[in-house]
């Protein structure tokens, strides 16, 4: 008799096998005392059986081959669910053994002959009971998740920048707070340097609110030597997983929507998350070229004939040189680079330091969904304020008590109002408009792939061609022009 074994867990949370490993044990000593030939063995750990199972089961398939090419003569696994936890699996198993002649399971010591009626009845059983130990299972997972979800704790693994504190006996769970533990990250070239994991969170919101692109954050992350998450290099795409979980702000999320306030605090404010969400759901963001920019204006202001990129280039005759922004496509037009990256830059912090800038900005995007939600809760402390003051009036609460809850819900409801009023305006020009933007134009310096896209977000720039022997000094008839906000024809002052 020619024995085919099969061994299943699935969870190895220590990544031991040990379970797979016993079960191993026990089926070798039931084929060794039946004096069975052990034909082959098919082992799947850290995998689930049930019909809601997410990962595949490669070597159960191997199983299912075997007996289909008649390998074996009798099945071994010491227990049904230890096969399969799906009644429909469970059928189609059966009746391939039946047709291919493997007429014989070991259960659990027991065998069973699938050709007799009672035996098969057994099995069947055991299959049905199997499967709806899975879904009872399952179903308790799914309440406890909900129920934790509905009170605001935390579930799974802890969110990168927190911390879980359990108490020492129980092992249960007491809070969650920001992780501050200050730990030390190596870069390559042997300089230390110190991070909080919490910090770290700070760091990424700050950025991406203030329009670094992720390419650029992950760069800097890497070359500092900090770790991911994972304890691995970072990537764009958690970079961005992060900066838009609303765990950050005390949220708590169930299958990606947001159920209610958490019990811990968040480590970022509300402002700066939904900064954060809107500068990254922008369809005109791109993440890749930008980080990688060093010069201002490459494939940010096109050529006026062909629409073909303009990018650096370095003129030379004799022993004279001189850096240009040249058509690339069909060398339709060019101008020296430090002339036009002067005149842009000058045009552009003019137009930001407009006093009715503000009032342009949130004129045309104060639709957005952030504002409407900031002016919702905003709405909502109102009443609350309003329903403390009724019961104020009626001596329900006390002088004392109202006192605490008004000044506590102004101060949220001025908070609301500054970012509804702020949400209007894009992420990147929060902090560098009006009377702070040409300071706040100078202190980017080098950050070359932010006022990049500062200048491709509020004005559409062409190069047109000098024309031919032209003697004109580089000005403002060189480019065409347009501002995206505002007046679509109104002329750059420099």
């Amino acid at each position: 008799m020619r024995a085919l074994r099969y061994q299943r867990a699935s969870q190895d949370k220590k990544e031991q096998g040990k379970s797979v490993h016993d079960q191993g044990v026990l089926n070798v000593k039931e084929i060794n005392s039946h004096g069975w030939t052990d034909s082959a063995s098919f082992t799947d750990n850290d995998r689930s059986a049930s019909r809601h199972a997410t990962k595949e089961r490669e070597e159960f398939e191997r199983l299912i081959e075997a007996i289909q090419r008649g390998k074996g003569d009798v099945l071994v696994i010491w227990e049904i669910s230890r096969n399969q936890r799906d009644l429909a699996v469970y059928v189609k198993i059966r009746d391939m053994c039946i047709e291919v002649g493997l007429n014989f399971w070991l259960v659990g010591g027991v065998l069973y002959d699938l050709r007799d009626k009672n035996d098969r009845m057994m099995l069947g059983f055991q299959a049905v009971q199997a499967e709806w130990l899975a879904d009872s299972i399952r179903d308790n997972v799914l309440r406890g998740i909900v129920g934790a979800a509905e009170s605001g704790r935390p579930h799974g693994h802890v969110t990168y920048g927190y911390r879980r504190i359990y108490h020492s006996r129980t092992r249960a769970l007491e809070r969650q707070e920001a992780d501050t533990e200050v730990l030390t990250a190596t870069a390559e070239n042997g300089t230390t340097s110190e991070y909080t994991r919490a910090g770290i969170v700070k760091e990424i919101f700050e950025k991406v609110t203030n329009g670094t692109p992720l390419i650029a954050i992950e760069r800097e992350l890497n070359e500092r030597g900090v770790p991911s998450p994972k304890g691995s290099a970072w990537r764009r795409g958690v970079i961005r997983t992060m900066a838009m979980n609303p765990a950050y702000i005390g949220k708590r999320v169930l299958r990606g929507q947001v159920v209610g306030d958490g019990i811990w605090d968040g480590i970022v404010t509300e402002e700066i998350y939904w900064a954060a969400v809107r500068t990254l759901k922008d369809p005109s963001r791109t993440t890749t070229r930008p980080g990688r920019a060093v010069y201002l204006l490459s494939y940010v202001v096109p050529c006026a004939v062909c629409d073909g990129p303009v990018s650096r280039q370095v003129a030379r005759r004799n022993n004279w040189s001189r850096e240009l922004y040249s058509c690339l496509k069909k060398r339709c037009a060019a101008a020296p680079m430090d002339l036009l990256d002067e005149f842009v830059e000058r045009a552009v912090v003019a137009w930001l330091s407009r006093e009715d800038i503000h009032e342009i900005l949130t004129a045309q995007t104060a639709t957005d969904a952030d504002v409407a939600h900031a002016r919702a809760e905003a709405d909502r402390l109102r009443a609350e304020l309003e329903d403390w003051r009724r019961l104020a009036e009626v001596g329900d609460v006390t002088a004392i008590s109202f006192a605490r809850a008004e000044k506590g819900l102004l101060d949220q409801i001025a908070q609301h109002e500054q970012r509804a009023s702020e949400a209007g305006i894009p992420p990147v020009l929060r902090g560098r408009i009006g009377r702070e933007a040409v300071a706040a134009w100078a202190a980017l310096g080098d950050e070359v792939a932010v006022k990049r896209d500062i200048i491709r977000l509020v004005a559409d720039i062409k190069l047109l061609p000098a024309g031919k022997g032209s003697r004109r000094p580089f000005g403002r008839h060189r480019l065409e022009w347009k501002w995206k906000f505002g007046v679509e024809n109104e002329e750059p002052q420099v």
